[in-house]
């Protein structure tokens, strides 16, 4: 009798406790909410598609949770959608909702009349037909508040629909920049390690030869040189301080970094296996916690394939957030979405397979969200383009190198506008086909080429388009054998037939390996930033690296 009691007291705590699990809110099998994301109207003279797609992408970045909220498909919704007449509303969201079987449809509309941007957006809870969608509205001045406004949205829906809280970042406090010197000592005389004294008057030049008349005298900064070969370069806030951080790679190891009072100090010095080759770095706050993630695209030599890496800092030591990922990553940086993480798979016999993707932050990983520019050629990688409104005209091209570094502009949909007839870039940053290394066998390599920026340094509503130009003695007499000796930037403008040629600085000997934009010093002015290589890490001889530093802002004020 006694063990029939003591059995019914155990199934009955066995039942409570099932029972507490099951109504936990964290009850490892709870429902997972589904959100449907029609894209937004857009209402407006000029095609924006590419800002569409951009707010789509952005939302659904924003509001996945891994195990949690999934964002349904692009393609299933757009089917959806056909299936319903315009304009939509919230009855017709409801519709959709119930095709698709969702939890929540999300909806607006933009509209720019001008210079003013009115922002529409409502989420519908289709599981209760009484409850009034959560529902936003903001009209602005300018294109610069659009993506601000729908990030707190989105912050809005998580918190009150999902219980979701994300840190958000303050933004710190503007500073005041720094007084400069009317002229500098040549990049070539440069004392090193110290920021730059004026010259006495008539005695330097300025590293920037500026097409038309012009009295800016751009400064220019060179660190203490670094026994070690650079071979890519990156800005960001890495720790959520507010300052930023230069991050550099050699071979196998991550340096970080920082430029203040006139010093360059290093922060962290992260080492890699042997058998491993860094391609690329890239820096940027995709996960939006506030601290830029730093994406490493690596090579696992002996296996023949990627073993990508992301670090982050987590408020001590800087820690592996995914790992053995088999992704080149690039960052592209667009002035009205924020930066976009892009990358593309290599195949079992092929180093890049078809299709450049979109990375989002699921919550535990980085996953490919959508095609980029869909119709671009095969032989356009994720490394060497970038996508802006380079003609101005509210709308999004794509730049890019073509196999032979010359540069060529696309509509998002594939259609060529225009070739340069002149090269630009030079990389020798390659892969090895057979992943061998040999210094020898050139023909076996396939090189990567350079990045490029598409900004509007001065703040004028006109874009530029910054890129590279490291040039050798032999020119391109060797088809695979690449070895530069000196380098510049050139900034081009879209003038209505082509790119024409703005500014350019002056030559400076070595390899330019990577560049970047952004405010290295932290005084508030933006600096056009390079890694040069002035000597090799081959048999026989030491690497010799710089970073060297150009100061746009008299650029930016002409």
């Amino acid at each position: 009798m006694k063990t029939s009691f003591n059995k019914i007291i155990r199934l009955a705590l066995l039942t409570l406790a099932l029972t507490a699990i099951i109504i936990s809110p964290d009850f490892a099998f709870a429902k997972q909410s589904r959100i449907a994301i029609v894209p937004f109207t857009m209402n407006a003279e000029k095609d924006l598609t590419y800002l569409q797609e951009g707010i789509l992408s952005m939302l659904s970045s924003r509001l996945s949770w891994e195990n949690k909220v999934s964002v349904i498909a692009r393609q299933e919704t757009a089917t959806a959608v056909k299936k319903i007449s315009a304009p939509l509303n919230e009855a017709k969201a409801r519709k959709i909702g119930a095709i698709l079987k969702a939890d929540y449809v999300l909806f607006g509309s933009l509209t720019i009349f001008g210079n003013s941007v009115s922002l529409d957006a409502k989420m519908v809870d289709i599981s209760d037909s009484k409850k009034p969608p959560l529902s936003f509205f903001n009209q602005s001045q300018g294109m610069e508040e659009v993506i601000p406004r729908i990030n707190l949205f989105a912050e809005e829906i998580n918190e009150k629909l999902f219980g979701r809280k994300i840190a958000v970042r303050q933004l710190p406090q503007q500073r005041v920049p720094v007084q400069r010197p009317s002229q500098y000592i040549h990049p070539e005389r440069l004392l090193t390690g110290e920021f730059v004294e004026p010259e006495e008057a008539g005695g330097g030049r300025s590293p920037f030869v500026i097409t038309g008349r012009s009295d800016a005298t751009p400064g220019f900064w060179k660190s203490k040189n670094f026994r070690m070969q650079i071979k890519g370069l990156a800005l960001g806030d890495v720790d959520g301080d507010g300052k930023t951080e230069t991050i550099m790679i050699t071979k196998q190891e991550v340096h970080i970094y920082r430029s203040e009072n006139d010093r360059f100090t290093k922060i962290k010095e992260i080492t890699g296996k042997k058998y491993y080759k860094y391609l690329a770095v890239d820096v940027a706050d995709i996960n939006k916690d506030g601290k830029a993630e730093i994406f490493v695209t690596c090579l696992d030599k002996p296996g023949k394939s990627l073993k990508s890496f992301v670090l982050e800092f987590n408020g001590s030591d800087f820690k592996t957030i995914a790992d053995d990922e088999n992704w080149y990553f690039r960052v592209i940086p667009r002035p009205v979405l924020g930066p976009m993480l892009v990358g593309q798979k290599m195949g079992i016999s092929d180093l890049f397979m078809p299709g450049v993707y979109e990375l989002v932050w699921t919550g535990s990983s980085y996953k490919p969200h959508g095609k980029v520019a869909m119709g671009l050629p095969e032989n356009i990688t994720v490394f060497g383009f970038t996508m802006g409104d380079l003609f101005n005209n509210k709308g999004e091209v794509v730049a890019a190198f073509d196999e032979e570094e010359r540069l060529r502009i696309y509509t998002t949909g594939g259609s060529q506008e225009w070739k340069s007839d002149e090269r630009f870039g030079g990389s020798e940053n390659y892969i090895d086909i057979d992943f061998q290394d040999k210094e020898a066998d050139y023909e076996s390599r396939v090189y990567l080429p350079h990045r490029l920026f598409i900004v509007d340094l001065n703040k004028d509503g006109k874009t530029e388009l910054i890129t590279v130009k490291n040039k050798s003695i032999s020119g391109h007499l060797f088809r695979k054998f690449r070895h530069y000796s000196g380098a510049w930037f050139e900034s081009l403008s879209w003038d209505g037939l082509g790119l024409a040629k703005n500014w350019h600085t002056r030559k400076v000997s070595g390899y330019i390996c990577d560049y970047a934009i952004g405010d290295i010093n932290n005084d508030g002015g933006l600096e056009l930033v390079a890694a040069i290589v002035s000597k090799r890490d081959v048999l026989g001889q030491k690497a010799k690296s710089t970073v060297i530093t150009y100061d746009l802002a008299p650029l930016t004020e002409r």
